[in-house]
């Protein structure tokens, strides 16, 4: 339709440049005036050009009121047409909108003691199997449901929770069962660990497992004059039984995350996090030997259950992520510092009786890593532990870890490990002061499993 006004517009031009003089000479000729035929035929050649160009309006209008039409298919020729089967009918809907993303993630690991005969630690076994459905509800939440199969023990809910998606302010509420916004290691799952172990600190502090709470979570972007990143996070709920929260009334334990990050360069940034928990905990270990180590005189000793503990941390990330290069170099350094403070009752042997006292003890970590190749990164561990029952009890460990991604979907982890302690920290430990460990872990996974958070 374009080419044709164009067309019709070229000649409607050269039909007006046919009546006009070529030469100068003709220009310089007398003029006769013109007869009442030749009158009639240019008043009839004008009245032509004028309907002409109102057609050309009338075109050009319609074509820009027109909506735009997609190119016509093509239309194969009918002999050839009946030779190939119809296409299958478009589905009313999606299939993928019913069916939630599923995944598995395995890990094997293997693990001996250089130093020691230890059942525990010299084998190989299927460490953790994890299962998780995540899917979106509606165009306002989601759910994540991360189940867990431990080689020891029974299965469990790991996390499941929903997610708002559609709060104002850029809020966001989560309720359910989650890892607390403690720090940086504590919110990753097994698999993701840049270590075969996660750092003695958080063992420490947490227990085996990380930090959980059974609640709610509020978060939003905190707005400032410096266009910042900057997060507030609050958790209200119930943690499981740990070294620091482990009442048996199951208090709550309240916490607050407060991180901010920037970029330092156009290939690097810098975060900065706080965190705070405060919760119940019961009698620590420590008592409770000491009480069956008394016998009969303490048997009407009753130790409290209600008693304050509170954990305090701040992280510090640098991550270096070159943009003509981020497939094959990266740089990252994690920094933890954590300090709990916890009341609990001593023991005074010459009552005897239970006197009330506090402990106030740290521990950290820093983790280097470098990406040298595309599916090849070495890193190291330092970690510096104390306990958060014992002022005395300290531990002492170095790590080097070599990590090997074929692909997004599989990686294979070897890790070499010595631990010190004192005198204090190794009575927990059979009495071991230092131990050297040879880790190996292999991780496959399968299914659609989403991107961890920066």
């Amino acid at each position: 339709m374009r080419s044709r006004v164009s067309f019709t517009a070229i000649a409607v031009l050269l039909g007006l440049t046919l009546h006009l003089p070529a030469r100068a000479d003709e220009q310089a000729a007398p003029l006769s005036p013109p007869t009442a035929e030749e009158v009639q035929e240019l008043r009839r050649e004008i009245q032509e050009l004028r309907e002409q160009i109102g057609l050309l309006r009338d075109q050009v209008a319609a074509l820009k009121a027109a909506p735009a039409q997609p190119p016509a298919a093509y239309q194969p020729p009918p002999e050839a047409a009946s030779q190939q089967p119809p296409p299958p009918a478009a589905p009313a809907r999606s299939q993928s909108l019913l069916n939630p993303a599923i995944s598995a993630v395995f890990q094997m690991i293997g693990a001996t003691s250089v130093s020691h005969e230890n059942d525990e630690t010299n084998r190989f076994d299927l460490s953790e199997a994890e299962l998780a459905f995540q899917s979106v509800v509606d165009p306002y939440a989601r759910v994540d449901m991360f189940l867990t199969f431990p080689s020891e023990g029974s299965p469990g809910v790991e996390e499941g929770y929903v997610t708002t998606l559609a709060l104002p302010r850029s809020l966001q509420l989560k309720g359910g069962r989650f890892k607390s916004a403690f720090g940086k290691w504590n919110t990753l799952h097994n698999h993701a660990f840049f270590t075969v172990d996660r750092p003695e600190a958080l063992t420490n502090f947490f227990g085996e497992e990380s930090l959980t709470d059974d609640g709610l979570s509020l978060s939003f972007l905190i707005p400032n004059p410096w266009n910042l990143y900057v997060e507030s996070l609050t958790e209200i709920g119930t943690p499981p039984a740990g070294e620091a929260f482990n009442s048996e009334r199951r208090s709550l334990l309240y916490l607050e995350h407060l991180s901010g990050s920037f970029n330092t360069t156009l290939n690097s940034t810098f975060e900065v996090g706080l965190s705070a928990a405060r919760g119940r905990t019961g009698p620590s270990d420590m008592l409770s030997q000491a009480l069956a180590g008394c016998g009969a005189p303490c048997a009407s000793l009753q130790p409290r259950d209600e008693l304050d503990s509170a954990v305090q941390g701040i992280d510090l990330t640098y991550k270096w992520k070159p943009l003509r290069l981020n497939v094959y170099k990266s740089f990252l350094w994690q920094n933890e510092l954590l300090r709990s403070r916890r009341n609990l009752d001593v023991l005074d042997a010459v009552g005897p009786a239970l006197v009330p006292g506090s402990v106030t003890s740290l521990g950290g970590y820093s983790y280097i890593e470098w990406q040298v190749r595309k599916r090849w990164r070495i890193g190291a561990r330092y970690d510096l532990s104390g306990f958060p029952d014992d002022r005395t009890a300290r531990e002492w460990a170095g790590s080097a870890v070599v990590r090997f991604q074929p692909s997004e979907f599989q990686e294979l982890r070897f890790q070499v490990m010595r631990t010190m302690r004192n005198s204090g920290a190794a009575s927990r430990f059979d009495g071991e002061e230092s131990d050297n460990q040879v880790f190996f872990e292999w991780i496959p996974v399968i299914g659609a499993h989403g991107a961890h958070k920066y």
